[in-house]
């Protein structure tokens, strides 16, 4: 029987996609952007999720992009070549309503409340101090946490096994004692892979696994974990 449960966020516990898209359209709302005209929008939308993906890649690979702000602010000048202070005024904007914002996966907070007296729980997450804080913060959840580590923080990022070694330093259990959730199979389950500690995939999209993709467990309802752990 595990002794503790940890979990990816984005897109295990915190519906990011949601978060992204919620945010953008209350940003162009606040600067008269593309309202009521949802042709334009879409047309926007799918520009900047092309460069903000570009530029995010250039930032987690230590490329020119050096900061978020740096990401977001190309991504809106690539998108739609205003002037510069216009695209960081709509990066300040959006940063704000992403960091305060959070949208649940389905079965989360349900997850959430059952397990919290049950096991220790923790967090392994990819991504920006800040938004990962913030957000933990508008979901009433972060008190419910004895371990989150934060690639920002700590300056190392999944699928590398010394992340999730931290996080069982924090909880001062061994890998055998832990399992791990989460959606992304190149890095939650090669990180889980990497560390010797059992994976239980949340195929939020149900998708069909390669033939050499073999987590100890695998779910698309996040309630289903209720079973796998035998509670």
């Amino acid at each position: 029987m595990y002794k503790a449960i940890i979990f990816d966020l984005d897109n295990t516990l915190l519906n990011f996609n949601t978060s992204e898209t919620e945010s953008m359209k209350r940003t162009c709302i606040d600067h008269k952007l593309f309202v009521d005209n949802a042709a334009e929008w879409d047309l926007f939308w799918g520009a900047f999720s092309e460069h903000n993906f570009r530029h995010w890649m250039e930032f987690v690979n230590g490329g020119e992009v050096k900061t978020i702000g740096d990401v977001l602010r190309f991504s809106f000048r690539d998108s739609l070549n205003l002037e510069e202070l216009f695209h960081s005024d709509l990066s300040n904007t959006y940063w704000d309503y992403f960091c305060n914002s959070c949208f649940f996966e389905d079965g989360a907070e349900q997850l959430l409340s059952h397990f919290k007296d049950k096991y220790p729980l923790g967090i392994i997450t990819n991504g920006i101090s800040e938004s990962q804080r913030k957000r933990l913060k508008a979901g009433n959840i972060a008190e419910l946490f004895k371990s989150i580590v934060i690639s920002d923080e700590v300056g190392i990022r999944k699928p590398k096994k010394e992340i999730f070694e931290i996080a069982l330093q924090d909880l001062k259990l061994s890998q055998k004692e832990v399992l791990f959730v989460g959606d992304s199979l190149q890095d939650d389950y090669h990180g889980a892979l990497n560390s010797g500690i059992d994976f239980c995939f949340y195929n939020r999209q149900s998708i069909v696994m390669p033939n050499d993709i073999k987590p100890k467990y695998a779910i698309t309802n996040l309630l289903d974990l209720v079973n796998v752990v035998g509670l």
